[in-house]
């Protein structure tokens, strides 16, 4: 492992922000995918679920998160994976 010569740390390594930082995004995601499965009209171009997928999993990789906020990271991907079924059927019956 190389390590950076001004600093002398690994590059590799990279230390997780606090979980009181996660709170704000966490809250954001809540609120923007309950909106979004809530409505009974989902245009997958307006919801990459790919994209969300990605900030869903950043959350867990970059905070110190808490056992409570693990728990609801677990639910937002649950959430997702839902979505990308209904969004999965939805091409399906489109493509027919």
């Amino acid at each position: 492992m190389k390590q950076n010569v001004k600093t002398g740390v690994n590059p590799e390594f990279r230390q997780r922000r606090p979980a009181q930082l996660a709170e704000r995004e966490l809250q954001h995601l809540e609120l923007i995918l309950g909106n979004v499965i809530e409505r009974s009209n989902i245009d997958p171009s307006r919801l990459p679920a790919k994209y969300w997928d990605m900030r869903v999993a950043q959350l867990d990789a970059d905070y110190d998160l808490v056992p409570s906020q693990s728990q609801r990271v677990a639910t937002l991907q649950r959430k997702l994976a839902a979505l990308d079924e209904v969004l999965d059927t939805t091409d399906i019956r489109s493509a027919a």
